[in-house]
Parts: C-alpha cells; sequence; structure tokens
C-alpha cells in the first residue's frame, strides 16, 4: 500500500462534494475503497464535511424484484368441443382457421386442422382446450 501525499488528500478533500468515490478514484488512479476509507478517516478528523462517512451523493440502492402478478385466466367458452378439422395445408391458414399443426411430433408442420376458431384465438375450441391441459 502506498502512502496518501499532502496532494492527494487535498485533491480528495476539494474533489469530494461534487464527486463520486469512483471519479475520485479514477482520478487519483487509486482504488474506490481506498477513496472510501481515508474519507471515513477524514471525516472522523474533521477534515472533511459531513456527518458520515458515506458520500453525499450515495448510489441509488437497487430494490427487490416487485412480485409477479397473478393473471386470471378466463376459461374458453362453452360450446361443441369436438374437432371439426377441415385439414389445409400453410398456404390457406389465415385468421379463421386454426393454426394446430397435424402430423408427427418433431417433422415441421405442412397440414394444419384448419378449423373455425374462437374469436381472439389462433386454436379451434378443441385444440385450445388440448393446449390449455396440457400446462396444467
Amino acid at each position: 500500500m502506498s502512502r496518501w501525499t499532502d496532494e492527494e488528500i487535498r485533491e480528495l478533500v476539494t474533489l469530494w462534494p461534487m464527486s463520486t468515490a469512483a471519479q475520485i478514484a479514477f482520478r487519483l488512479h487509486r482504488p474506490r475503497a481506498a477513496i472510501c476509507g481515508k474519507a471515513k478517516r477524514l471525516l472522523k478528523e474533521g477534515l472533511l464535511e459531513g456527518k458520515n462517512a458515506k458520500h453525499p451523493n450515495p448510489r441509488k440502492r437497487r430494490t427487490r424484484a416487485q412480485p409477479p402478478q397473478i393473471r386470471i385466466i378466463q376459461p374458453p367458452p362453452q360450446g361443441d368441443d369436438s374437432p371439426a378439422m377441415q385439414s389445409c395445408s400453410i398456404l390457406k391458414l389465415d385468421q379463421t382457421r386454426c393454426h394446430w399443426p397435424l402430423g408427427e411430433v418433431n417433422v415441421i408442420a405442412t397440414e394444419f386442422c384448419g378449423g373455425a376458431t374462437v374469436p381472439g384465438r389462433r386454436y379451434c375450441l378443441h385444440h385450445l382446450r388440448m393446449a390449455r391441459n396440457s400446462f396444467l
């Protein structure tokens, strides 16, 4: 550890009210912890202004993350749950047709259900229920 020179102490005292400890550390080529320790000792000796060793411009503390919001999922409307599939290709899909892929699980889907969708959803009633039950 190197000793503090009188010039460094004067610089610390003059920079302390308007600069952060990190800025002072950069300017004096010393670790931030060394600046804070020296400032604490100078505060005890009465050479620095302030009631405690904390810097007058403290860093903002991070607040704890907010708990996750609870969302109430409304059940899909009651109605006929039987699949009314009208198999179609990806080229014929639009917002009125069910986007449920048909075929093997790990194979790229080329055919889709194509039935009438529930308003505001991408699937028909049957596949919407299947999707929701798979997450429960």
